[in-house]
């Protein structure tokens, strides 16, 4: 199979995980592509030929920069002392205590090769991390904690894991040299990353400023700056690439603000462009690792060292063995705590260690240096125990992702869901109703001129209003509002039959009908299978055949929808008189009303009207956010989703 059709199908697969992950959520999408992983070797007997060095570059220098650029200075400032603890001093004991047990239980695995196994199980994945807290209900604190250690341990646990592979390929290892070389590539990485980063900035900006504003452009500048400075840092000046995209991703994050408020645009691409390529990378490395699992247990059982009872309990007691230096060394910590601020030892919190241990998942970044490990060292012969590393980290993994989805709900059940917000804060639905309400108020005071077609939108914010008010969709006017639509229909007929407009003039009028009924399902969130068919049918056909109409014909089509309005209303009003009745009758009653006033000039003061609501929109999310009812995060949404309705309604063609 060429490379080509490798990610495409490793893509497919990957987004139908993620729609079985929707419908079943209690299993993580991670566990999903492992699954999916294992059933290609094991079925299909498919494999990739992975090279060391592109795998590397490609998975693991962007998403170290992302996570460096994901950095939440503010919220984890508090918990520095503690996320350098365990990003740092915690992974260098994992790998030299779990290192020495490692070579305990496996007599026959070389020191420094259970020194690099323990150590590249030191670092926890915040991907998966993210994908269980949505799911269980960890502890604020707990989350950021982890969270924050993960941004860093990545590249400590990497270091290490580099040094190990080094002694087991050259066959040496001389202290003073490591403790030397880490100084240097450590220090070396992080200016790397530093001066690059800012100079790429620097340019950025330059370039933006004299008029090179192409969003493209400046995306995938951004996009490739990982890669460089990768390369840079490990090809030129043999430093940890590593610790450069990290600390590249940490300026990028900390000088975004000015570089990026030029275009909010600009901004809101990048933002999506980075989650496509995050969630690629995480996905395709689970799903190798299900390939490669199938294929290190053959290994392991063909080497004839170990049978498969071993083996796996080998990884079981490696898990468990990871698990417990964790929990311990947060017990320890947490005495230590004690002891530096309060002169005493207090009770000690295991249940909170427990979390924090089961919360250590293993992910991408194992995977990603796990795979890296060379197939011979310098005295060309094989790499000792390759196999066997490999099947023991697949296993880990695996179990860290399955021991944190059975026993977090467990121990965390009682805990408050977790929350990045004041406690003051409203919530998001109660914010968008008081947006809604003010947009109301605004529209009010519009010009009078343009009463109909502000009654238009005004029902159109109530609607939404009536939808996060309500703790289900109202059968009632669903049902109503369907009735309507097939009224209209009617009455497009009829008029066709009546030879008041042409059956192309009917299709046109037809695909407004629908477009409209579309909307409407959005709003109840809802779903027709039938109606997305003929929409998309009758969009093809005014493609096919568009023809320029004058002012003529359009003043034509415009005096039919008022008919087809009038005959709709009429019929409605034939059911009774109701609330939810009476409701869409006015919405109706107001769109011909506006037809009427503005006659071929509606769709023109239909637009101003629009962006006047717009800036509403933004008037209101700007006075919650300055009088601290919404979070800055919560703001950026609500706006950015301005943005799409203003790009998606009032761009021109």
């Amino acid at each position: 199979m060429q490379l080509i059709e490798i990610i495409l199908f490793l893509t497919l697969l990957l987004l139908l995980s993620t729609i079985i992950n929707h419908y079943v959520k209690a299993i993580p999408v991670s566990l999903i592509q492992v699954v999916f992983g294992c059933g290609l070797a094991l079925i299909g007997n498919f494999s990739i030929n992975l090279s060391t060095d592109w795998f590397l570059l490609l998975f693991i220098a962007p998403l170290l920069f992302n996570d460096g650029r994901r950095f939440p200075k503010d919220e984890l400032w508090e918990l520095r002392w503690p996320i350098f603890a365990n990003a740092i001093i915690l992974v260098f004991i994992t790998m030299f205590f779990g290192g020495v047990l490692i070579y305990k239980l496996i007599p026959s695995m070389p020191l420094p090769v259970a020194f690099s196994l323990a150590a590249i199980l030191s670092p926890t994945d915040p991907i998966a991390v993210e994908s269980i807290a949505k799911k269980v209900r960890l502890p604020k604190n707990i989350l950021h904690l982890v969270n924050g250690e993960s941004l860093i341990n990545d590249a400590s646990g990497l270091i290490g894991f580099k040094y190990a592979i080094a002694a087991t390929v050259y066959g040496a290892f001389s202290l003073k040299s490591a403790v030397g070389d880490f100084f240097y590539i450590s220090i070396v990485g992080a200016i790397i990353g530093v001066v690059t980063m800012l100079v790429i900035s620097l340019v950025r900006k330059w370039l933006y400023k004299n008029g090179l504003t192409n969003l493209v452009f400046n995306v995938v500048l951004q996009i490739v700056s990982p890669f460089v400075i990768y390369l840079l840092s490990e090809d030129v000046f043999h430093a940890s690439g590593v610790i450069a995209v990290v600390t590249a991703g940490i300026v990028y994050h900390v000088n975004n603000t000015s570089t990026q408020s030029s275009s909010a645009e600009l901004q809101l691409i990048s933002e999506q462009a980075w989650n496509i390529i995050v969630y690629l990378l995480n996905g395709i490395v689970f799903l190798i690792l299900g390939i490669e699992l199938p294929f290190a247990m053959e290994a392991v059982i063909n080497d004839m060292k170990f049978n498969t009872f071993q083996s796996i309990g080998y990884a079981v007691v490696t898990w468990l063995i990871i698990l417990i230096i964790r929990i311990v060394w947060i017990i320890l910590y947490e005495i230590c705590h004690n002891l530096i601020t309060t002169k005493k030892v207090g009770p000690i919190d295991i249940r909170t260690a427990n979390i924090v241990g089961f919360s250590g998942v293993r992910g991408a970044i194992t995977m990603a240096g796990i795979l890296s490990i060379p197939l011979i060292t310098v005295q060309n012969e094989a790499f000792p125990d390759r196999e066997l590393v490999l099947f023991i980290a697949s296993i880990v993994i695996v179990l860290s992702l399955l021991a944190a989805v059975i026993v977090l709900p467990l121990i965390s059940k009682n805990d408050p869901v977790v929350s990045y917000n004041n406690d003051n804060h409203w919530s998001e639905e109660k914010a968008r109703i008081y947006v809604l309400n003010y947009v109301i108020d605004d529209i009010k005071k519009m010009d009078h001129s343009d009463k109909h077609i502000c009654n238009i939108l005004i029902d159109q914010c109530e609607l939404m209003i009536r939808q996060l008010s309500s703790i289900k969709p109202d059968e009632l006017e669903k049902s109503i509002r369907s009735l309507a639509v097939e009224y209209e229909h009617q009455a497009v007929k009829k008029l066709v039959a009546d030879k008041v407009v042409t059956s192309k003039e009917a299709n046109a009028i037809n695909y407004q009908i629908n477009h409209r009924e579309l909307k409407n399902l959005v709003a109840f969130n809802d779903f027709n299978l039938k109606l997305e068919f003929m929409s998309a049918i009758q969009t093809t056909k005014l493609w096919l055949f568009k023809q320029r109409s004058d002012k003529k014909q359009k003043l034509k089509i415009q005096k039919a929808l008022i008919m087809i309005n009038d005959y709709t209303v009429q019929k409605l009003k034939e059911h009774g008189d109701s609330k939810v009745i009476n409701s869409i009758v006015d919405e109706y009653t107001n769109l011909s009303l506006a037809l009427r006033t503005r006659s071929l000039d509606y769709e023109k003061y239909y637009r101003i009207a629009k962006e006047r609501e717009l800036e509403a929109y933004r008037k209101g999310i700007q006075e919650l956010l300055i009088n601290d009812k919404i979070s800055l995060k919560l703001a950026s949404k609500l706006r950015q989703e301005v943005n799409y309705v203003e790009n998606n309604e009032l761009s021109t063609d």
